[in-house]
């Protein structure tokens, strides 16, 4: 019953915010025929709105993610993520959790129709209204093809127009035709897109085209690509958001930023956000915060993150070292303090105790936490912890921390470290962390590595690099996640490392970086062949 009512939050809360930027005064009737629905701007506006739900709503499906790889843990033994983790519930053509071949093939149809009656209607409207409309349809089109290109190793359906009326069989395309037709929406959206003082917040930017192909290169592995388009959102003006009072509060105060009272920054590049004129309950935090807040705690950090979080001076976190053992949270990464609750945190005006035995004490078995932490990062500390739970908080699909970051991968790929470390460390910096050194390519990808995971932690980035990176069957296959059992002793406390799997084997196949094109395709469509290694 939990899942549907959290499908449902999301599905309403989607919704309802697709017209939250825009001032709209369609056409009142009781039906929308076509020279009606493409008669003037506002309803041009109206039609554009239903595909923003396409960037997604807030981190539900993120968390889910995270928690298939090292950073996040489902506390519930039966949960979904760890049925598939464990190999209970594996990935086959019939059965694939990561799944989206029918739903954005059908997003594919609907940009290629919207193309079509626009070019159709263009009369209706000024040229730029027209060119506008476009770009942002052929932004949410690549965006649909890049989220099939990566599950499906950029061979799947590719419709760059509306097939033939009955038309059902069609031959994948190749991983060169995907990503060539993907960088050629953006081009497009990028040239006709608006600066981003131009429109209201929320709406598609000329930086939102460029940072998606920053993306979207990155996955293909065209370095230049990539990097090309990351320095194009860097001209338009972006910079990492800090207090300009407390520089260590800027990067927790990002993930606070609500829509009825904005946080001026200039790192958001594509953002979805709440509104809620009716006081609507808030399912977010009562899933995932602790007991005390009166969640249902579902996930928790795994100590494999906590531990990379470093102190401030630079040094790796290390549980053998017995002066970072005797206070093992003083004196880390802001970042730690942003996004982890941990045994003697301070949480909403209280102390947060996780040893066996408080009310948000280590257990196993669901209900609370199995590692010994929860999430900080995402939640709004100003809510209550109990009763309704309206908020208004942001979700960042695209910060310009993660442009950063794609531009030092791609010039490490390009052998240029100089620039990779450059913008590795800009990142590094909004935190007063020290700077990064490496020598070779190896170095600074283990670098590189380390960062994404938490800068962009929980933001659902993981699984997918584990995968784009070759390390699944290194990183989530044969192993067991850590946590923490904090041990009440007379003059405090001690940490134990436990195995927060409980002693169960995680799987990660090698043909799980390519997912199965699903039976469905298969038995309808004799053209679609199923990939080898799944056949």
């Amino acid at each position: 019953m939990k899942y549907f009512y959290r499908f449902f939050k999301i599905f309403v809360f989607s919704t309802s915010l697709s017209v939250v930027s825009c001032n709209i005064d369609p056409v009142l009737t009781d039906s929308y025929p076509e020279d009606i629905a493409w008669s003037n701007e506002d309803n041009l506006r109206l039609n554009l709105n239903g595909f923003y739900s396409l960037i997604g709503g807030y981190y539900g499906d993120a968390i889910s993610n995270d928690a298939c790889t090292d950073i996040l843990k489902m506390n519930g033994p039966r949960d979904e993520e760890n049925l598939f983790v464990f190999g209970s519930v594996p990935i086959t053509p019939a059965s694939n959790r990561f799944d989206l071949w029918e739903n954005r093939h059908t997003w594919q149809l609907s940009c290629c129709r919207f193309l079509r009656d626009l070019a159709e209607h263009k009369d209706n409207f000024s040229e730029s209204v027209a060119l506008e409309a476009e770009a942002e349809v052929r932004f949410f089109r690549a965006l649909a093809n890049f989220d099939l290109a990566k599950r499906y190793g950029a061979s799947f359906i590719l419709y760059k127009e509306l097939p033939e009326l009955g038309q059902k069989e069609h031959a994948r395309c190749t991983p060169e035709e995907c990503w060539d037709f993907i960088a050629e929406d953006l081009d497009f959206a990028a040239l006709y897109l608006p600066d981003a003082d131009k429109v209201p917040s929320g709406r598609l930017t000329k930086g939102a085209a460029y940072g998606m192909k920053a993306r979207a290169m990155l996955y293909a592995e065209r370095w230049k690509e990539a990097s090309d388009a990351a320095l194009e959102v860097k001209k338009l003006g972006y910079t990492l958001y800090k207090n300009p009072l407390r520089e260590d509060k800027g990067y927790g105060e990002l993930f606070m930023n609500r829509r009825s009272s904005p946080l001026s920054n200039s790192e958001s590049i594509i953002e979805f956000g709440y509104s809620y004129d009716n006081k609507m309950d808030y399912s977010f935090d009562y899933f995932y915060c602790p007991p005390s807040d009166g969640g249902y705690a579902e996930v928790s950090p795994t100590e494999d993150l906590v531990s990379a979080y470093q102190l401030v001076d630079g040094r790796d976190f290390d549980w053998s070292d017995p002066e970072m053992v005797a206070d093992p949270y003083k004196g880390r990464d802001p970042r730690f303090y942003a996004s982890i609750l941990y045994n003697g945190c301070q949480w909403k005006g209280e102390t947060l105790y996780t040893y066996e035995g408080s009310k948000d004490g280590y257990a196993m078995g669901g209900g609370t936490t199995c590692t010994g932490y929860y999430m900080r990062k995402l939640f709004d500390e100003t809510l209550p912890k109990d009763g309704m739970r309206s908020t208004d908080l942001t979700f960042y699909y695209m910060r310009y921390a993660e442009v950063l970051l794609i531009y030092a991968e791609a010039m490490a790929q390009q052998n240029n470290l100089d620039e990779a470390l450059k913008a590795l460390n800009e990142v590094r910096a909004r935190v007063d962390m020290p700077e990064v050194h490496a020598t070779t390519k190896t170095e600074f990808m283990r670098l590189l590595r380390r960062e994404r995971m938490i800068e962009l932690a929980f933001e659902g980035h993981r699984f997918w690099d584990i995968r784009r990176w070759g390390l699944g069957t290194t990183l989530l296959n044969g192993t067991h996640m850590k946590g923490v059992k904090p041990v009440q002793v007379s003059d405090g406390f001690e940490y134990e490392i436990v195995d927060c799997d409980a002693g169960q084997t995680r799987v990660y196949l090698e043909k799980y970086n390519r997912f199965p094109i699903p039976l469905s395709e298969i038995q309808q469509n004799i053209l679609c062949e199923q990939f080898d290694e799944w056949k």
